[in-house]
């Protein structure tokens, strides 16, 4: 009997004690999976490394002495290997993926992308002509190229190897009685500036009395949020093994991003599985998942005052809220894993050729 067909996915693995982000997040979830398939094996190369914290000029050193060891591991892995699936931010994927795609092009394995985040086609039109072009001509050539958003599928429709995998979550529903009204929103990000923190805070100052935000996540060097906010407060990072019980206490995510790499976030999927309706920016990607009096309320960017109209809508309007509660649920279903992984395989299968994995494997055995 033939082995299954190898594929060597490269990415980054969660680190110990490190704050971590959604492509993390999400490439320790396709591995998981692709460890437990039927049809595939697979080998691991950990392209992770803090960054937190880390002054500009260590980075380069620290990314080019990563970079080596990624290229160097793909070279030792990657001959017993069918394929290549190189996983990454839109910033990896530009910096790193013309030097993966060359190293499995020597390999004359096939070379897939899979890239995270909403933000490939502006890093690609702020490029140099010459990387630009290296880019084009290296990563978006590939037979299979993975993009987050329908968004970036349509931008990138006239390369041929497109395909739209979105953000999958597996969120553990608590289940709980639905409450009659929304008196408990939840901000869960990581504290930067641009995800609106400050907006939220500001916001959550108008609120009913008997309403609060909790904000959750990890801080970010360097970034603080002054003032004392009577409804607000900071909660801290929360430990993903709490994540189900922190949302499930709240009635409602507030996302007020403005973050230029934001794709699908991994929060908003999973507050919609447990029910949790979501105020978020009509900003990039964000309306592909939060449908304007749907499964949610959408409001401009870095608008204090329409996000604080919002929240008070859903305070003051429990039947708007409960029709909202109970499409998001529905909404937040359609990106559980296991369907969009079936396709992801069916289309490792395409890539890898089965048939002619099949026939190499019985004549090396013969």
């Amino acid at each position: 009997m033939s082995a299954k067909p190898r594929i060597l996915l490269v990415g980054p693995m969660p680190i110990e004690g490190v704050p971590i982000g959604g492509t993390q997040v999400s490439f320790a979830g396709l591995v998981r999976r692709m460890r437990a398939s039927e049809r595939f094996a697979c080998d691991i190369v950990n392209t992770s490394r803090a960054v937190l914290g880390r002054s500009s000029w260590r980075r380069i050193p620290d990314d080019a002495r990563a970079l080596t060891l990624t290229l160097q591991s793909i070279a030792r892995l990657g001959p017993r290997c069918d394929a290549v699936l190189f996983n990454a931010s839109s910033g990896g994927a530009m910096r790193a993926g013309p030097l993966v795609w060359t190293a499995a092009h020597a390999l004359r394995k096939p070379f897939a992308l899979r890239v995270f985040g909403g933000d490939l086609d502006l890093r690609l039109e702020r490029a140099s002509p010459w990387r630009r072009g290296v880019f084009q001509h290296t990563c978006l050539t590939a037979p299979l190229v993975l993009l987050q958003t329908r968004h970036l599928c349509a931008h990138f429709a006239r390369y041929r190897g497109v395909r739209w995998l979105p953000t999958t979550r597996d969120a553990e529903v608590v289940l709980r009685a639905r409450p009659k009204e929304c008196t408990r929103f939840l901000l869960l990000a990581q504290l930067k500036r641009e995800k609106g923190i400050a907006e939220a805070l500001a916001a959550s100052d108008s609120l009913p009395a008997h309403a609060s935000l909790t904000i959750h996540g990890p801080s970010v060097p360097g970034v603080e949020f002054g003032g004392e906010h009577p409804r607000a407060r900071f909660g801290g990072p929360i430990p993903r093994e709490d994540l189900a019980e922190v949302i499930a206490s709240h009635d409602a995510l507030v996302f007020p991003s403005w973050y230029e790499g934001e794709g699908m976030p991994g929060a908003v999927i999973e507050a919609m599985q447990a029910g949790l309706p979501v105020i978020a920016t009509r900003w990039r990607s964000l309306p592909e998942l939060v449908e304007h009096e749907r499964n949610g309320l959408l409001v401009a960017p870095r608008d204090s005052d329409e996000l604080a109209a919002a929240m008070r809508r859903l305070v003051l309007d429990p039947s708007l809220y409960g029709s909202l509660a109970y499409e998001a649920r529905l909404s937040g279903d359609r990106y559980r894993a296991a369907p969009w992984h079936e396709k992801l395989e069916t289309c490792l299968a395409e890539l890898v050729g089965i048939d002619a994995h099949t026939r190499r494997n019985d004549e090396l055995a013969a």
